[in-house]
């Protein structure tokens, strides 16, 4: 039999058997709620801890991040002297900042400014890293990059189910925080996301911060 042939198939049955280790990509269901607890740091290297929720109902275009404690959180942190609750609401492809123990809301961003609701598959050519065990359950290991030149990483760890729409969610690590996601707390049923009221007035007022420089807009006031 010619070399060249058999080598041929050497090389195919590698690539294949490379390609059988590599798992499909991850996809989020299209409704569930986790909790987590997450470290954030500050730019002045200061940690907090702080518990939360992740509120994902892309069915009905509707999203909620819960923070117990919002103070190093990029578009919470305007307030980052106080540690406060903050949720971020997204209603109707607007993006809102509330907090819940003052009543108080403001317009962060919109669609154009990219703060729709996340897709299921926003997992843009992530990359495999392999296998590990994430405290007692085997999990799959990624990296997304959000910017050329593999910057802005997101490290990302999930369940290993075969179908990824099974898996959940272990492990996120992206800017200045990292968040641990409590597996068994994992439900699609849960409360409908509704926008609070003091986020629906009339003169609702735009966010500072980050979501001021979002909107292009820097020199917003809260």
């Amino acid at each position: 039999m010619n070399k060249i042939y058999i080598l041929s198939i050497i090389l195919a049955i590698q690539v294949a058997s490379t390609s059988a280790q590599i798992p499909q990509p991850p996809v989020w269901p299209d409704v569930f709620a986790q909790d987590f607890v997450e470290t954030a740091t500050s730019d002045q290297n200061q940690t907090a801890r702080d518990v939360g929720t992740y509120y994902y109902d892309y069915a009905n275009n509707k999203q909620r991040l819960t923070r117990s404690n919002g103070q190093f959180d990029l578009f919470c942190g305007f307030n980052s002297t106080e540690q406060l609750a903050c949720d971020q609401v997204v209603v109707d492809d607007k993006r809102y900042i509330y907090f819940p123990e003052l009543n108080d809301c403001c317009y962060c961003c919109g669609l154009d400014d990219g703060c729709a609701v996340l897709k299921p598959k926003w997992f843009i050519d992530p990359q495999f890293l392999g296998t590990t065990d994430y405290y007692g359950t085997p999990a799959y290991k990624w990296v997304i990059y959000e910017q050329p030149n593999e910057q802005g990483p997101n490290y990302y760890y999930e369940t290993t189910e075969e179908n990824p729409i099974d898996r959940k969610t272990l492990y996120l690590a992206r800017n200045n925080y990292q968040q641990h996601f409590f597996l068994d707390s994992f439900r699609k049923e849960f409360p409908q996301i509704t926008l609070p009221e003091a986020c629906q007035v009339q003169s609702l007022g735009n966010c500072p911060g980050v979501c001021a420089e979002v909107r292009g807009d820097s020199l917003s006031a809260f």
